[in-house]
């Protein structure tokens, strides 16, 4: 292969690299906006991320304050995820029940305020109710706030219960020190999950138990007496977002036809197949069809739908391409493998987040031990240099 045709193919690679970076800032911005636009529109129907605090109960007068001697507190988190555009949104609903034990340690009757503070003063909290001892309580709203007051004998307990079922996103929390660190007595949360892979809260306490339950986890904090002011509770699972996946794979897609080239160049160098660099023009085409069909696709189908079209439909156009080109031959069998790694492996390797380095080095190893046995006796002295064309015989002279 003569250098003008190596210098053709480096410039095919340049110029498909620039079409590769601009179909994938295309792809950020479209992310971009699901993130933002569709964002706020899937906040505005389900809610944000909730996090509960532990109400205050105050007294009417100066005698005595009211003690939060138990907080026994359950909350159920059915998740139903959303998609919109390129983004996955964590949805869920869930169904909170609580049981507060305040004491009035007075020696006289007081009247004691509850102040509960709502996740978030523009949600919607269905079915949301205070009951002291079992009976039914006024209740009265003020800046995302139920205010509830009731009459507590000397020196007795009473049973304060409430509840609601809400919507949120991406993470529930309970905040049990409202006020930073505190003394929180006789606690415990149980939260149920209907989904199997769970985390927890940066600067939150994991549960002290953890047990199966169904498709789901059963998760308990509790304490007897402790001193904290960090929350409990559980990040929902999010699937893989096609928008930030989609534009990782094309950002670095101009390496996988860097190898497909490399590759190229080695074989038809060692089989004795004559590519021209106009063949290598339209196989970086298809190389390149295979991430506009996913960037594509991805906000319209399942992502390993998107992904699966995609790649069937690239290696379709080389093969049947490179078929005609060089006819049935073991050339068009080992091409085709090299584009099945260089391409679809490649890219599949960016499902898989943090190992994406560690497959891609060996992927590319195995390929260079591969080529390396391949071509460990051939000559490359006389590889690549030019053959003369034969000279036409000499004629008589006149």
């Amino acid at each position: 292969m003569s250098g003008k045709k190596l210098f053709a193919i480096v410039v095919i690679l340049v110029l498909a690299t620039a079409a590769w970076f601009a179909l994938a800032g295309s792809v950020v911005v479209r992310t971009e906006g699901s993130r933002g636009d569709l964002g706020a529109e899937v906040s505005g129907l389900w809610g944000t991320p909730q996090t509960q605090m532990a109400p205050s109960f105050t007294s009417t007068s100066t005698v005595a304050p009211a003690r939060l001697d138990g907080s026994d507190i359950g909350v159920k988190l059915s998740l139903d995820q959303r998609r919109k555009g390129l983004m996955w949104y964590s949805t869920y609903v869930a169904d909170f029940a609580a049981k507060y034990k305040v004491t009035n340690p007075a020696d006289a009757k007081q009247t004691l305020k509850m102040n509960f503070p709502f996740p978030d003063s523009q949600g919607v909290y269905d079915g949301f109710t205070v009951a002291v001892d079992g009976r039914e309580s006024d209740v009265r709203y003020v800046n995302g706030s139920a205010i509830a007051e009731f009459e507590v004998p000397a020196g007795k307990t009473v049973t304060v219960a409430t509840g609601y079922r809400a919507n949120g996103m991406e993470s529930w929390q309970y905040q049990p020190s409202p006020d930073g660190a505190g003394v929180v007595r006789n606690f415990k949360l149980v939260t149920t999950t209907d989904f199997d892979n769970i985390d927890y809260p940066e600067n939150g306490t994991s549960p002290g138990n953890r047990v199966r339950e169904g498709d789901g986890w059963k998760l308990t904090w509790e304490y007897k007496s402790v001193v904290s002011g960090r929350s409990a509770g559980v990040v929902m699972p999010t699937p893989m977002n096609p928008g930030p996946l989609v534009s990782r794979i094309t950002f670095f897609a101009p390496v996988s036809l860097l190898f497909f080239f490399a590759a190229l160049v080695l074989l038809t160098a060692t089989s004795g197949v004559r590519l021209h660099p106009v063949h290598y023009g339209f196989l970086a085409a298809a190389f390149f069809s295979f991430d506009l069909l996913l960037a594509y696709l991805a906000d319209r189908v399942d992502i390993n739908v998107a992904f699966a079209i995609a790649a069937v439909t690239s290696v379709a156009l080389v093969l049947g391409y490179l078929r005609v080109v060089v006819g049935q031959s073991r050339a068009l069998f080992e091409i085709g493998v090299s584009q099945f790694v260089f391409l679809v492996l490649f890219a599949y390797s960016f499902f898989f987040e943090g190992y994406t380095g560690l497959a891609i080095t060996i992927g590319s190893v195995l390929t260079l031990a591969y080529f390396m046995t391949k071509t460990a006796h051939v000559d490359w002295e006389t590889v690549f240099v030019p053959k003369t064309p034969n000279q036409p015989p000499a004629q008589p002279p006149a």
